[in-house]
């Protein structure tokens, strides 16, 4: 594997090199998972973050569990989770617009609603990943080559989400091309997986054996049309696509 001057290239090659699947994916996953030990050892009192925090409630359901694989964080989290739990009740202690009844902000206006979250907040570890992901991108795009080629293609492509925003990042109409001309091949090759899986459960064809790439095609579609799926604690280190 070749030495990049540039952290992100780097990640990203180790990344194809070892982890099936969309790159990107993986990369704002382990940026996410990062960025909560950072907290957990280093911000757990700051100010700004606690504030941030306040505002959406907390990290989202994926990230707050996450704190507790981080080792030695369980400190941090209770901290964390004490600062959210104390501002939720704060919450149920004001009356819902004004009206004095604590049952009357079960409405279905957002404004009635004492734990609504805006849209424009999202949780501060999601945001970091968003903007990870998309740098890494931009840095590939950029650095882009037949290596780069080959080395995505032999990691199974970008995930469709990642393949759009990658098109709308770029003006090299050749490069578009590229990466259109590419992801149709790795696609067509998942949907014919996908077609001997679905005829091999005729009556007929059971004698057939099953492939090992026939029999994750369902998984990997899902990952290619939804993103990389995520576990607390690991970033598909552990996954492995077989071949044909």
């Amino acid at each position: 594997m070749a030495h990049h001057p540039n952290l992100t290239l780097e990640d990203l090659e180790r990344l194809m090199h070892h982890t099936p699947g969309c790159p990107i994916c993986h990369y704002g996953c382990e940026s996410g998972r990062r960025y909560i030990d950072g907290v957990m050892y280093e911000s757990v009192n700051d100010y700004g973050l606690r504030q941030k925090l306040t505002r959406t409630m907390g990290f989202c359901a994926f990230h707050s569990q996450e704190m507790l694989t981080i080792p030695g964080a369980k400190l941090g989290a209770a901290i964390i989770e004490q600062a959210m739990l104390k501002e939720a009740l704060s919450r149920l202690s004001k009356p819902a617009n004004g009206r004095g009844a604590f049952f009357s902000s079960f409405s279905s206006k957002n404004q009635s609603n004492p734990f609504h979250v805006p849209s424009s907040d999202a949780c501060p570890a999601c945001q970091h990943e968003r903007e990870a992901e998309t740098r890494a991108l931009e840095e590939l795009l950029q650095q882009w080559d037949a290596h780069w080629l080959a080395l995505l293609t032999q990691a199974g492509g970008l995930c469709l989400p990642h393949l759009g925003q990658a098109i709308a990042l770029t003006s090299d109409k050749t490069l578009t091309q590229t990466l259109k001309a590419s992801h149709q091949r790795i696609w067509d090759e998942l949907d014919a997986h996908l077609g001997e899986f679905i005829r091999k459960q005729d009556y007929r064809f059971r004698d057939e054996p099953i492939l090992p790439a026939e029999a994750t095609a369902s998984r990997r579609a899902i990952a290619v049309l939804t993103g990389e799926p995520r576990q607390h604690g690991s970033c598909g280190e552990e996954r492995r696509v077989p071949q044909s």
